[in-house]
This record gives structure tokens, sequence and C-alpha cells, in this order.
């Protein structure tokens, strides 16, 4: 289903954040403050680590009924430009498994497509 994301507000959310072995943390889940709308949420920090650590000024774009984090960008708005492009995909974002979002092929290859050029313009 074609998703709006016109309106955004602020909310505490819980996001499940992956092992860094850098820092020694173990793979855990944090409740955070960010913003959503729809099936998504944006929170400042990484897949690994909640917050702006170290002068870092990442937020992450994270699929809320999974928790799990789809995009790690260097602005706010990008990660709302992405969440929209996603928003545009026909799939069933309300999934509560990321890998079980469902769709048409050509729906889920365009969603594919929209996250690996998002990360390629990161790197």
């Amino acid at each position: 289903m074609r998703l709006s994301l016109s309106v955004w507000h602020r909310k505490r959310f819980a996001v499940h954040l992956e092992p860094d072995a850098t820092m020694a943390l173990p793979e855990r889940a944090e409740l955070v403050s960010g913003i959503v709308s729809g099936p998504f949420g944006i929170y400042p920090g990484t897949a690994y680590r909640a917050g702006h650590a170290h002068g870092s000024r990442l937020f992450t774009l994270l699929h809320m009924p999974s928790q799990y984090p789809k995009l790690t960008l260097p602005q706010r708005g990008l990660c709302q430009e992405a969440a929209e492009e996603f928003a545009d995909c026909d799939l069933a974002w309300e999934s509560a498994y990321a890998l079980g979002v469902i769709g048409t092929a050509g729906e889920l290859e365009r969603a594919a497509a929209i996250t690996r050029w998002w990360k390629q313009w990161r790197a």
C-alpha cells in the first residue's frame, strides 16, 4: 500500500541496535527520541549506537514495526526524503519482520534500488 508521510511528529520509540565490536556493545534494544510518520522513524545515531557520540551527526531511518534500522545518513532531512521514496513503493510496510515486508517483485526491487542508491550516496 502506498503511504503518505505528510506529518512527522516527535515520539519515543524502541530501536534494535546491532552489536558494536569497537565499543564492546552487545546487540540490544534502546528507547530513543526521534520523529515518526507512518511505519518509519528517524533517530539521531546509527544502527550500532543511539545519540550523537563523539561529534557524529548521523541520523538513522528505522522501520518502526520491526525496529529494524534501514539507512544511516548525515542529515535528518535526507532520512525523511528516503522515507518518502520508500513510502511511494506499493508494499505491506506493516509487517513486524522487516524482511517480511511483501509486495510484487517489481515493487520489492524498487525498494531495494532505493536502499542501494541511498547507501551509495552516503559512501
